[in-house]
């Protein structure tokens, strides 16, 4: 599979299916070129095609490359929360880095590290722990405080994530909320 080397391709790509018909008929068009030129495969083209042009009206390219724009960049969101006061001096702690990369070529890659900490005055222990995804990513031709962008991990295998704009309506916002979890602009 391949990906769009950016918001501007993409939304002419959308442009030419509506100039294909409104509705069905253009989202059709746009996921047979998904299929042909960018090699999706058909549950992931129709997935996007529904996400990116889900009302195919004559504005979609431009509230798709409204949000893309407002959402490319990389987020941060970092915690830590005490586990246990173990007594005699000792506590144990655990944190956490969690990093969202969304990229112009509408590709995304996410990270969450973990770091669970035991002390005493006996000694320590430090158990760290990571996991990440990479994958496609769509922003949805709608509008409003919380939009569902797309997220097409490895390519296939689709699932919804919500980003909340916290009553922002600037181009460039410096915060939002990823499923409920507050980040800032980094």
């Amino acid at each position: 599979m391949y990906t769009f080397t950016n918001v501007a391709a993409l939304c002419g790509l959308l442009e030419q299916a509506y100039q294909a018909g409104p509705g069905e008929t253009g989202r059709k068009a746009f996921v047979d070129a998904l299929k042909t030129t960018y090699e999706f495969e058909d549950r992931a083209a129709q997935l996007y095609a529904e996400t990116v042009l889900g009302s195919n009206s004559d504005n979609s390219a431009g509230i798709v490359r409204r949000n893309a724009e407002r959402l490319i960049g990389t987020w941060r969101a970092t915690g830590g929360t005490p586990l246990a006061d173990l007594g005699y001096g000792g506590n144990a702690l655990s944190s956490r880095v969690e990093e969202w990369n969304f990229a112009d070529d509408l590709t995304y890659t996410y990270r969450l590290e973990r770091q669970t900490s035991l002390m005493s005055p006996y000694g320590s222990m430090v158990r760290p722990s990571s996991t990440s995804e990479g994958g496609v990513w769509a922003p949805p031709d709608r509008t409003g405080p919380q939009i569902n962008i797309l997220l097409l991990r490895h390519g296939t295998d689709g699932r919804t994530v919500e980003i909340d704009w916290l009553g922002s309506d600037d181009d460039r916002p410096m915060k939002c909320r990823i499923d409920g979890t507050t980040f800032q602009r980094s």
